[in-house]
């Protein structure tokens, strides 16, 4: 048996039972920020970074973000930077999990003892405050091993947004959740920071743009290539790590609409966007409007088959039953856009990959190791940059 089965066995063991309607809360602010409006000025621009070389790995540079932008628990927070020597850019949305009560708003990285709360239970959200060195030591493998040649992105600029909102990248509210007499206010502003961070990779002209996540920041790029499209001017290239984007069983607490008013995305979603959740429609549809307006673009989408973590834990899914859905909605997309969409879809139940994937170092780095009948994962990366969309199902 996998390692990879008995941790994704232990994880289900350790999460409390899904619960049908998710705790009370309150809206403080409706709209924090409008992301448009904030000075970049505070900012060093990347061409006066110091341009970092491959050969000794990746040496990130902080930037801060300027005020208003802050982390879900409202601290100042920032972005990494690794200026390459071409005149390519990654712009990478950092996953995480996702969190919409007192309880999910539990950080598996606590950093105090309020953010910790409840002290019984874990929660379903990685970190509300990023930390620096923690970056800097986990973001090694995968494509942020800039050390190892075969790397496609090793002499790119690459801009890392951090996740720290419990949002997917995608709110724009401050809450109040409650506990009975307990409470926690979460900043779900995640929207203001990555527009901020897309706006300021745009004040330099790149060659190439790929707008990348992993699972909740895969999610983000749903959303994020489209507005980067706009930002930028240009086409975009886009690869999505485990963020499928796919309607939720109904056993799950996590139905769309209802997390979209606890974080505040549906104003910041285009016009477009709103049509495919009005009509009930998985959001991964609405990758079509990127790609109806810009011929250029293209959508690559990784995802395992029976993905453990997305799948089951937080979609409420029997393994076949993601899997149907999955290959469902992503096959529909596929049929309208051959030359612009493409997939990547081992039949495993793993969960991510382009940090090497969940359990890098502990296993192989699959960025370098993943094949479908001899097709290598890195290798369709490539194809993919060259403008070669393959789609390859196991």
């Amino acid at each position: 048996m996998r390692v990879w089965v008995l941790v994704s066995l232990f994880i289900v063991a350790m999460l409390p039972a899904a619960a049908a309607e998710l705790g009370s809360y309150k809206v403080l602010i409706p709209k924090y920020a409008d992301p448009f409006s904030i000075s970049l000025s505070s900012m060093p621009r990347i061409s006066s970074l110091p341009v970092d070389m491959a050969d000794d790995g990746i040496d990130w540079v902080k930037v801060k973000l300027p005020k208003p932008c802050v982390n879900g628990l409202g601290d100042e927070t920032f972005i990494l930077v690794r200026k390459g020597t071409e005149k390519n850019l990654l712009v990478f949305f950092e996953g995480g999990g996702a969190c919409a009560d007192y309880e999910t708003c539990k950080p598996l990285l606590c950093t105090d003892l309020s953010s910790c709360r409840p002290l019984l239970g874990i929660g379903s959200v990685v970190a509300l405050e990023s930390k620096y060195w923690f970056l800097d030591l986990y973001y090694r493998g995968g494509i942020f091993d800039v050390k190892n040649k075969a790397n496609p992105f090793r002499n790119w600029t690459i801009v890392f947004v951090p996740y720290n909102t419990g949002d997917i990248h995608m709110g724009n509210q401050v809450v109040k959740y409650y506990d009975g007499y307990k409470s926690k206010t979460i900043y779900h502003v995640g929207y203001v920071n990555a527009i901020v961070a897309l706006r300021y990779a745009a004040q330099e002209d790149w060659d190439k743009i790929v707008i990348a996540g992993s699972s909740a920041g895969g999610y983000a790029t749903l959303l994020h290539s489209y507005r980067a499209w706009e930002i930028f001017g240009k086409p975009i290239t886009t690869i999505n790590d485990a963020g499928p984007g796919l309607n939720p069983d109904s056993d799950s607490p996590f139905q769309v609409m209802e997390i979209s008013k606890r974080w505040g995305t549906l104003q910041n979603l285009p016009p477009e966007f709103m049509e495919y959740l009005a009509s009930g429609e998985d959001l991964t549809y609405a990758i079509q409007v990127l790609l109806s307006k810009c011929r250029e673009c293209r959508y690559a989408f990784f995802e395992d088959q029976r993905d453990a973590v997305i799948g089951v834990i937080f979609d409420s899914y029997s393994f076949s039953e993601f899997q149907q859905r999955l290959l469902k909605v992503t096959g529909d997309i596929r049929a309208n856009y051959t030359n612009s969409f493409c997939r990547y879809m081992p039949l495993d139940i793993q969960h991510t990959i382009l940090s090497g994937g969940l359990l890098y170092p502990l296993q192989p780095d699959r960025v370098y190791t993943e094949s479908i009948n001899g097709y290598k994962f890195v290798k369709w990366l490539n194809d993919v940059l060259a403008g070669r969309c393959v789609d390859i199902v196991e």
